[in-house]
């Protein structure tokens, strides 16, 4: 495994001799370190060399001790032809530079860089080769770099692939960055789902491979003291296209690096837009407004055609393509609030809206003290009028209406046994009544019998 260091300034990943696949065999092999831009190589050399890269390697615990470390390999393959001339490829990753050894004078070389999908080459006409930062791809995933050349009509080649270590899930995830107030730009992530709870980051940009790289000036925390944001004051640049590098440190396990190319116009908050005026006609019923586009740091010139304005009248959102917005139907009596914002159109002008302007309020003055005092009024008003109206309607009703009409009580089924058994009972007790009292008679009963 070769282990990339970082200095004060600068995150740049050391020079790295790239290990070819027979070679692996040999385990002293696969630990040789490369840290600090120092290139440290044990393939077929001498003693006396030996000795000045241990001399070297010894100076290099110090740089061990201060800096957190970046973990990959880079294993290098050679053609499938064994007498291939193109040998011991070297990778600078921080500065995309790939060098090599040739024992063929080749007119031109191809180099090229593979990176999932993405292929990016181009020709050379030595034995360096230098991806630009504008058309680089991040190697945080890996990537393959490969040179080829021709000589009386055979193809040559050598390819090397740079595999970045550390456990799954310790990167940063959700990395994000927003440039604000023209010059100002914070940058937020979240630790690896993985990461041990000991891991700290440490955020670089580098606005180009010519350049060292800036390390983030102000680290914001979070609970466990890990870096998870950065604001960094003073960027230039805006439209350039900038490499951010995330790597990481840890006691427990090795952290995996995060990388990203930005064009930073794109992640620019647009500032409101300037001298917001209002005229407003009566005798037309409308305004005019206007107002200046933007300040910005990286566009020269009016750069008024680059822009597209939202302006926002009451809620109602219209959009426009000028400095200038003809508002109709406008009412005298009426109080407005206006908003304007802005996003880049053309050019190279964030597409994302920017931010809303103060509030401007035109048309009829006035106090808010009033129009409390004036709500407050007509909710009185209202609940003074629905009484009076609820007291004349009860008083007519008395009047004229009678409530047993008004209400009238609902009818019951008639109960026909009950009717039936107070008839009865009456009848019987009139019957009763009305007979005479009882006379008692003695009664004879005579026998008679036959006499034979």
């Amino acid at each position: 495994m070769i282990k990339y260091c970082r200095s004060s300034t600068s995150a740049s990943v050391s020079s790295i001799s790239i290990i070819s696949e027979s070679q692996t065999q040999d385990l002293k092999l696969n630990k040789i370190p490369a840290f600090c831009k120092e290139e440290v190589s044990f393939l077929s050399i001498s003693k006396e060399k030996r000795m000045a890269a241990t001399l070297r390697l010894i100076s290099m615990v110090f740089c061990i001790m201060l800096f957190p470390t970046l973990h990959a390999v880079f294993l290098y393959s050679e053609s499938k032809s064994s007498s291939s001339p193109i040998a011991n490829l070297t990778l600078d990753p921080g500065k995309l530079k790939l060098t090599w050894d040739s024992s063929v004078t080749f007119p031109e070389y191809t180099c090229s860089m593979h990176v999932g999908q993405r292929f990016i080459g181009k020709k050379v006409y030595n034995k360096t080769c230098m991806f630009n930062i504008n058309n680089a791809k991040p190697i945080h995933k890996g990537a393959l770099f490969r040179v080829k050349a021709m000589y009386n009509h055979t193809s040559y080649s050598a390819e090397g692939r740079f595999i970045p270590q550390g456990m799954n899930g310790t990167s940063v995830e959700n990395f994000s960055c927003v440039i604000y107030n023209i010059s100002f730009m914070n940058c937020t992530w979240e630790a690896g789902r993985n990461a041990p709870e000991d891991t700290q980051y440490f955020l670089f940009l580098q606005y180009s491979k010519e350049e060292d790289e800036q390390e983030c000036p102000h680290y914001i925390r979070d609970a466990l003291g890990r870096h998870i944001a950065c604001s960094f004051q003073d960027v230039k640049d805006i439209s350039n296209t900038v490499y951010f590098l995330v790597n990481g440190s840890s006691n427990e396990s090795e952290i995996q690096f995060y990388d990203e190319y930005i064009e930073l116009y794109k992640i620019e908050k647009l500032t409101p837009p300037l001298n917001i005026t209002v005229n407003c006609s009566e005798d037309r019923a409308e305004c005019i407004v206007r107002w200046k586009r933007p300040q910005l740091s990286h566009v020269e010139g009016t750069a008024d055609q680059c822009f597209e304005y939202q302006i926002d009248i009451q809620n109602k959102k219209t959009n426009v393509g000028q400095t200038s917005y003809t508002f109709q139907n406008y009412n005298v009596e009426k109080k407005y609030t206006l908003q304007i914002r802005a996003k880049g159109d053309t050019c190279l002008i964030s597409q994302n809206w920017g931010e809303w302007s103060e509030p401007i309020e035109f048309g009829k003055d006035g106090n808010p003290d009033d129009a409390v005092l004036t709500y407050k009024t007509v909710l009185l008003l209202i609940a003074l009028g629905t009484i009076l109206v609820a007291l004349v309607i009860f008083f007519l009703c008395k009047r004229y209406c009678s409530l047993k009409k008004l209400f009238s009580p609902i009818p019951q089924p008639k109960n026909k046994f009950d009717e039936l058994f107070q008839i009865s009972d009456k009848n019987i007790q009139k019957e009763w009544m009305d007979l005479p009292p009882t006379k008692y008679e003695t009664e004879e009963i005579t026998t008679v019998e036959e006499i034979k």
